[in-house]
């Protein structure tokens, strides 16, 4: 999202479904809910994929839910795709 939100991204569809909510549409933030910018280049745990993986996976602290059982592989691959493009 750092360049703008692409609609034909293959992961668009998987972060508006699971991501726009706490993030926004165009990924700007929520810091009433925690939520932090995903549509600028700083990262609070690293903008690297395996570290985006594991926050996907994961969660974070409690706020950021964790999605292992809500994504398989394949779309947890598309959001970092999208994330980190």
């Amino acid at each position: 999202l750092q360049n703008g939100v692409d609609e034909s991204h293959p992961g668009h569809p998987r972060y508006q479904q699971n991501c726009a909510a706490c993030h926004g549409a165009e990924g700007a933030g929520n810091p009433a809910l925690g939520a932090p910018r995903l549509n600028d280049d700083i990262w609070l745990y690293g903008g690297n994929q395996t570290t985006i993986e594991n926050t996907l996976r994961h969660g974070r602290f409690g706020v950021m839910p964790a999605f292992n059982d809500r994504l398989d592989d394949a779309q947890i691959k598309l959001l970092i795709a999208l994330l980190i493009r």
